[in-house]
């Protein structure tokens, strides 16, 4: 069995293949791929740094620590 791949690995392993998709022939595919890629990888960064991602849906609001646990009644 796999063991479970921490932050740095999986932001490693995203930022690997973003590149590789990038190199290949513009398609709906690898440009829906490139998307999804993205993604994953600004929630890595998210639940690393608290970093929002500067996509411009996020203006206004601060960085700040994510919160972990399943209390969502604080919200």
């Amino acid at each position: 069995m796999k063991q479970t791949e921490n932050l740095e690995q999986l932001l490693e392993r995203f930022t690997k293949r973003i590149v590789q998709i990038q190199s290949k022939e513009p398609t709906d595919k690898t440009s829906e791929q490139l998307h999804y890629l993205r993604g994953c990888k600004e929630t890595v960064e998210y639940l690393m740094t608290g970093k929002l991602p500067n996509d411009g849906n996020h203006d206004g609001m601060k960085h700040h620590k994510p919160r972990h646990g399943g209390d969502l009644d604080a919200l």
